[in-house]
């Protein structure tokens, strides 16, 4: 049986009164809006401090998994909300994760295009993360990367932490990636505070860590040397970034 429900389905899980319904279906068109006109610093497939950033986080997910109990992410499945093209659900597959039992929604049309065609047999659909298409308990592990930060209200955030919290099944994770400090140039993303991040997930059993050096610095250092890079990462204080792990009793 296919894993996907029907996005009709999934809505009625989350009938919160007219004001939030009226955000949710708002507030993922102001990012489309927002993000497609977006351009990233850096250069793409040879930016060095993502290529450094993406190391880190893949160790500390190396560690978590090692300290979970998991000898493998075979015969796990898998949802990454937010999920781009897809690169990170691919990456899991380094870790026994097997495609068919990888799923990634997103927003942008363009993007889950590009997901499709690099990643053929991991199933993505476009969604709203405050309705995902899929049924109760369905996965054992969820994934959102800097997707909290981008949305500005806070009952659509809790909105989004209680659809995962649905489609986990007891003992799942989701794990987060995102930052801790506004930018006071980008006033389309808010940092979210460990404080904050620990009411969003009220419910689940929170671990998080600090890490990434902060954008500004590591954007310096990376391409000089990755030594540098992972010296100035060592200090706490130039970290603005976390991984949290949040476990569904």
């Amino acid at each position: 049986m296919s894993t996907l429900v029907s996005s009709s389905n999934a809505g009625k899980t989350n009938s919160t009164g007219p004001a939030l319904s009226t955000l949710v279906s708002t507030e993922p068109e102001r990012i489309r809006k927002i993000f497609a006109e977006r351009q990233e610093p850096g250069e793409g497939a040879f930016d060095a401090f993502r290529l450094l950033a993406h190391h880190e986080r893949q160790e500390r997910l190396l560690r978590f998994f090692r300290d979970a109990g998991f000898a493998s992410l075979q015969d796990l499945r898998i949802l990454d909300v937010g999920c781009g093209a897809g690169g990170h659900l691919r990456r899991l597959c380094d870790f026994g994760a097997r495609p068919e039992d990888c799923f990634g929604v997103d927003l942008f049309p363009r993007a889950l295009h590009d997901a499709r065609q690099l990643n053929p047999n991991i199933t993505f659909a476009e969604a709203n993360a405050t309705q995902l298409p899929f049924s109760d308990g369905t996965f054992d592990l969820a994934f959102q990367y800097t997707v909290l930060t981008s949305v500005l209200d806070e009952n659509v955030q809790r909105s989004i932490v209680r659809e995962i919290w649905r489609v986990l099944k007891p003992g799942g994770y989701c794990i987060v990636y995102d930052f801790a400090y506004s930018n006071p140039a980008n006033a389309n993303v808010r940092g979210i505070k460990r404080q904050e991040l620990a009411r969003l997930f009220e419910g689940f059993r929170v671990q998080s860590y600090s890490i990434t050096l902060a954008p500004p610095i590591g954007r310096w250092a990376a391409p000089l040397s990755p030594a540098l890079y992972r010296l100035l990462a060592a200090i706490p204080l130039l970290r603005t970034h976390y991984l949290c792990f949040a476990r569904k009793p």
